[in-house]
């Protein structure tokens, strides 16, 4: 047995420290980092507004202009005209990430990637060790714990639905690298105080414990600082937390423990103080450009109505307006987000084929801390993106946010394909557990393989799908610049505008073309470019009828039936 204080809170995570283990993590770092490497390299773009965003946010810190951008992508703060301050509704870890491999290595996406290379290549080996932690505390012996370990790393790595968006300039790998270690460590802290650790002494114990605790809070910094909703992991762990800790659970083990060394408010103290730590210096910057620590644009989206009333201008989002659509409404909003996160978190979550398995493994370990509090950030998640943020939740937050459970999730499977095995087994006389777990073991790793690959070569591959988001895009800058090269536009996309060379921008707002004006108006906009994904109250305008006199159609890109169209002022 080693001791907790000889080794690294991960490598600690393991009870039996060999040289096994530590090939292992090693090997499949490696290969993990090979296959990143491999998934980088098609992407040679941002793909969608989100990744778009993050990057040419992050030259502009690599190049020393500081947190800002050059476009508005909503009007819920009511913003003055570009260039304004960055970052106030998505968080700035990505873009950090970014600027700093970009200040280093040049301004280029694929040097941009390399953080995120780096740290998605972890989340393998991190899976490794949970599942090594959730095998070993139900008595399974070293080798079939090695080999289901190495297959929940597998599924880490292959990850399905997720494949593609690891490397991509975004925060999947980020919040879910920091989360699901703020998840793991809180609930080694919550296994360690209830087993006392007989095998240190006090203070030992109590020094290991605030210093668990103190990591916990930063991963979860860091967490937050990736993603907005960070702040549920604080909430799972602290509600965790209590409850494990009420008389019936610890107290009753170990009073002299608790009592006389690390008093009940300790491990909330020094997780808030060093989480505190790293996100103060986020919150002096927001009160010092917005005039408070916590914008509002990002809970104003609590009251959306529906997912475009994002892009909306010059309409209230508040409660009174929440509730003046009527109860019908809202019911029907809520269980259209049940039906399609279900179906997310089955598709996204398992895999689809691995749910069987992972409910086997839940309730195989159902006792364990490691189980219980990522089955209770999972639920408050899910309860929160469904019915609390609706509509962003089942546009990407749920999806998003939920990075921080694969790990779990995939050491569930591993459990849960070992379990079903044996009950098989029970049941056949003719099977041999022994030798149909890496028999099927090596099966079940070929599907969700062809699965993640199958998903990959259809976002990324397929006619080049990845780098031709927003492919009109050039030609519509170099029409533009040849015009007017200060030009201020109104376009879809601006991240994306801005990124293929573009300049000053703002989105084109979901409103009818009067009040589209009117926005021209007061952000002195020169030109309004749409596309066939304009918003719906300016499709009739897009497709050329009822042109406001104040409108003139100046350009067209593309000779197609989804062209771009360039309109100026008369």
């Amino acid at each position: 047995m080693c001791s907790p204080s000889n080794t690294r809170y991960i490598t600690r995570f393991m009870t039996k420290k060999t040289r096994a283990s530590q090939a292992d993590l090693s090997a499949i770092f490696i290969f993990a980092l090979i296959m990143r490497l491999l998934t980088a390299w098609p992407q040679q773009q941002p793909n969608y507004m989100d990744a778009a965003y993050y990057y040419v946010n992050a030259v502009n810190l690599a190049e020393g202009r500081g947190f800002v951008e050059d476009f508005l992508w909503n009007y819920l703060n009511n913003p003055n005209p570009p260039p304004q301050p960055s970052h106030l509704y998505w968080m700035p870890l990505t873009s950090m990430l970014a600027a700093l491999s970009m200040a280093v290595g040049g301004i280029s996406y694929h040097v941009a990637q390399i953080p995120f290379i780096i740290l998605s290549a972890l989340l393998p080996p991190l899976t490794y060790v949970i599942a090594y932690h959730l095998l070993q505390q139900q008595s399974y012996p070293p080798r079939l714990t090695r080999q289901l370990s190495l297959l929940a790393a597998m599924f880490m790595l292959t990850s399905g639905f997720y494949l593609p968006y690891w490397t991509a300039i975004d925060n999947f790998t980020p919040f879910g690298l920091f989360g699901a270690l703020a998840l793991m460590l809180a609930s080694q802290w919550v296994s360690e105080s209830a087993n006392q650790l007989v095998s240190q002494s006090a203070s030992q114990s109590v020094r290991q414990s605030w210093l668990l605790c103190f990591v916990t809070g930063l991963c979860i910094g860091l967490a937050h600082l990736s993603r907005a909703d960070g702040p549920l992991l604080l909430i799972a762990i602290f509600l965790y937390i209590w409850f494990s800790r009420q008389p019936s659970a610890v107290s009753r083990q170990s009073p002299s423990f608790l009592t006389s060394h690390f008093s009940l408010l300790t491990p909330y103290f020094l997780i808030l103080t060093s989480y505190l730590l790293l996100l103060t210096p986020w919150l002096i910057r927001n009160w010092q450009v917005t005039g408070t620590p916590f914008p509002v644009s990002g809970t104003q989206t609590i009251w959306l109505t529906q997912y475009d009333d994002l892009f909306s201008y010059g309409r209230e989002l508040s409660a009174q307006t929440f509730w003046a659509q009527g109860l019908g409404s809202i019911l029907q909003s809520r269980w259209w987000a049940l039906t399609v996160n279900s179906q997310r978190v089955l598709a996204e979550w398992g895999m689809i084929l691995l749910w069987p398995f992972i409910l086997m493994g839940g309730w195989r370990g159902r006792k364990l801390p490691m189980v219980q509090l990522s089955s209770l950030y999972a639920l408050l998640l899910f309860l929160t993106m469904t019915f609390i943020f609706t509509f962003p939740g089942v546009r990407g937050g749920l999806f998003h946010s939920a990075t921080a459970l694969l790990p779990f999730m995939y050491a569930l499977a591993a459990l849960g394909f070992s379990e079903a095995i044996d009950w098989l087994a029970a049941r056949r006389r003719t099977w041999n557990a022994k030798i149909a777990k890496p028999i099927f073991g090596v099966g079940l790793l070929f599907l969700t393989s062809g699965l993640s690959g199958g998903i990959y070569y259809q976002r990324v591959l397929q006619n080049n799908t990845w780098n031709q988001a927003d492919s009109r895009y050039p030609a519509v800058v170099t029409w533009l610049k040849a015009q007017n090269s200060q030009a201020i536009v109104m376009i879809g996309n601006p991240p994306a505008y801005r990124y293929h060379g573009g300049g000053l921008s703002v989105i084109v707002p979901n409103e009818p073309p009067d009040i589209t004006i009117e926005v021209m108006r007061r952000y002195q906009v020169d030109y309004l470019i749409l596309d066939v994904n304009c918003p719906a109250p300016l499709a009739q305008l897009y497709n050329l009828h009822d042109v406001p006199a104040m409108l003139k159609l100046v350009h067209t890109v593309g000779q197609d039936n989804q062209p771009i169209r360039i309109f100026a002022w008369r």
